[in-house]
């Protein structure tokens, strides 16, 4: 199952998957080859326009001074002003060439991680925080940005100059070129060392970034909780040890980029000390001009500078890829439940829905939730489904809905096994009204629409009236302005909203979660009347503790322990007195 793959657990070991990182990364550059070549060759020819600087000097020294030519030297000024005019203008191409394909990268792989995101079952959301899905889509996103805009095309840019810059160098004087071999051995070295020893804790410092969101959003989520119980200092306390984990986390990766990076910055003088002492002597024996050992220290300066941005950017490179790593096994993660090979369609239900002895647990190692469950929902007819919290009323419709798969048994829908259906035609034909709902930023018509501006307003004005409900939208005018997550409407008026828009969408199936729950008796009585109205237009699954939203239904099933216990019709029912005429007892008072 996905969720096993453990995306945000806590191994200290962990390292970074190259293989798997550089595969995510080569996709999204593949496919914009032309963009990020032209950005190359912008700064390809900024580089060499920026390595001709070097030679002009040595030109003046060697040949403009001792010459004493004044036109030469004129000269030579005009073409290091023109020289470094053009390096400055394909620089800018070279910046804005690759911002825009980073930033069309970023935003594709944003809508790539959402899409997929999007696609896994809930039982990955119910163990992976919200919080930590928001640093997967903006904080790793971003840092990848910086790799892609400026660090990739950077390094090949620095292996192009340190390759031109070596064997300009080496033309001049190769001896004095081949001094500075022994170096690179030890770069080499320096470098391996740090990958190695930082790997894993830039693993974990990117899951910790990854935490404090996920913290913070589920604290801004409970506010209300917090304030209730007086918890914002608890609240203040457990969010300044996170940023006190993230930090010592990040000085210990500081302290090794630090270190790594004066360890190379040491070879610079080190390598200058060389070309003075080696140089200087050759210069004094007439074997080299003045010019070419000013040549060399310029050179060295470029062929040093790639090494020391090298450094810069081996952290950059080791955050990006702890952040592509973490970004690659989200995408790796895969939906238990899948499409089938040959999905058959559901276009609209046309006989019934069948339940024939369903057994369902959520874990392999855990208890049956659903026993041997079995019964049958005609075309057109209701079923009230009643019994304890927790004795599996919920888990029926999550199945129907298949969210979840069961182990044993047989959910049909005329005949065909809702494993064999289109899930996306499955869930279009039923329609859910849950107990927690959630409301868009928006008009109250924008929700009723579910956001979906293709369907016509006449649809949601015959589903109001239909439901027998529009004194509550005279109350609740459809162009009043919907807060996040209707916090300026109650728990019951959100329920009303969310009711009529099962309507507006038209679903064939209603499957009402505790529609009634949390509501004031003139709302109840509201909610009553419209669901009365729709039980004679839809086939309609009623999960309630109230007993009052039921007693029009055509046939209540009470389940416990996971088991049917009782099924039949309201009067049935009560005349049998069993379990259901003990639950309406308690609730009404009657014949006690």
């Amino acid at each position: 199952m996905h969720h096993e793959l453990g995306d945000d657990g806590q191994d200290p070991k962990e390292k970074i998957n190259y293989k798997a990182t550089f595969r995510l990364l080569y996709g999204l550059i593949k496919t914009r080859k032309r963009p990020f070549f032209l950005a190359f060759v912008y700064m390809t020819t900024a580089t060499l326009l920026n390595l001709f600087i070097p030679y002009i000097v040595k030109y003046v020294i060697d040949t403009a001074l001792p010459a004493k030519d004044p036109r030469a030297l004129l000269l030579a000024a005009a073409v290091y002003i023109l020289t470094t005019l053009l390096f400055l203008y394909f620089n800018y191409l070279q910046v804005l060439q690759l911002a825009r394909a980073g930033q069309d990268l970023m935003v594709d792989l944003k809508q790539r991680i959402l899409a997929h995101i999007l696609s896994l079952d809930l039982e990955f959301y119910s163990s992976t925080p919200v919080g930590r899905l928001n640093a997967r889509v903006q904080s790793d996103t971003s840092t990848l940005y910086a790799l892609f805009t400026n660090t990739v095309i950077t390094i090949v840019n620095d292996v192009l100059m340190f390759a031109v810059v070596f064997c300009v160098m080496a033309f001049f004087n190769l001896k004095l070129t081949l001094m500075l071999i022994p170096m690179f051995p030890v770069l080499a070295l320096l470098g391996w060392i740090f990958v190695k020893v930082t790997s894993p804790m830039f693993v974990r410092v990117r899951k910790i970034a990854a935490e404090i969101p996920g913290f913070l959003t589920e604290q801004l989520n409970g506010i209300s909780v917090l304030q209730a119980f007086s918890r914002e200092a608890d609240a203040s306390a457990k969010m300044e040890a996170l940023n006190q984990k993230k930090f010592t986390a990040e000085i210990n990766v500081e302290i090794y980029t630090v270190v790594f990076f004066l360890s190379i910055v040491f070879l610079h003088p080190a390598a200058t000390a060389a070309v003075f002492h080696y140089g200087g002597g050759m210069v004094l024996g007439g074997k080299m001009t003045v010019g070419v050992i000013l040549l060399f220290v310029m050179y060295l300066g470029n062929l040093f500078e790639p090494i020391f941005r090298f450094s810069e950017h081996l952290s950059i490179i080791q955050r990006s890829f702890s952040a592509g790593h973490r970004i690659s096994k989200l995408l790796e993660l895969r939906p238990t439940l899948t499409e089938p090979d040959r999905p058959h369609y559901l276009t609209s239900v046309r006989d019934s829905i069948d339940f024939r002895n369903v057994w369902m647990r959520y874990k392999e190692d855990a208890g049956w939730v659903l026993k041997d469950v079995s019964f049958t929902l005609p075309r057109g007819k209701s079923l009230a489904i009643l019994g304890e919290t927790g004795g599996g009323k919920t888990t029926v419709t999550s199945l129907l809905f298949r969210f979840y798969d069961f182990q044993k048994g047989h959910i049909e829908i005329d005949g065909t096994d809702i494993r064999k259906l289109s899930l996306g035609s499955l869930r279009a034909a039923i329609g859910l009204v849950q107990q927690d709902i959630y409301l868009f930023p928006g008009t109250v018509m924008d929700n009723l629409k579910l956001m979906d501006a293709s369907i016509p307003d006449s649809r949601v004005h015959d589903a109001i009236r239909l439901m027998g409900i529009e004194a509550f939208f005279k109350k609740h005018p459809l162009d009043k302005v919907v807060k996040e997550k209707g916090a300026n409407l109650s728990i019951g008026e959100k329920q009303v909203i969310s009711l009529a828009r099962a309507m507006v969408l038209d679903q064939e199936v209603l499957v009402l979660d505790e529609a009634t729950s949390n509501m004031d008796p003139h709302t109840e009585r509201l909610i009553t009347t419209a669901i009365k109205n729709l039980l004679r237009h839809k086939t309609v699954i009623i999960i309630a503790h109230r007993l009052s939203t039921v007693r029009n239904a055509d046939r209540v099933m009470m389940i416990s322990g996971g088991e049917v216990r009782e099924l039949g019709t309201h009067d049935e029912l009560l005349a049998a007195g069993g379990l259901y005429a003990k639950y309406y007892r308690l609730q009404f008072g009657e014949g006690e």
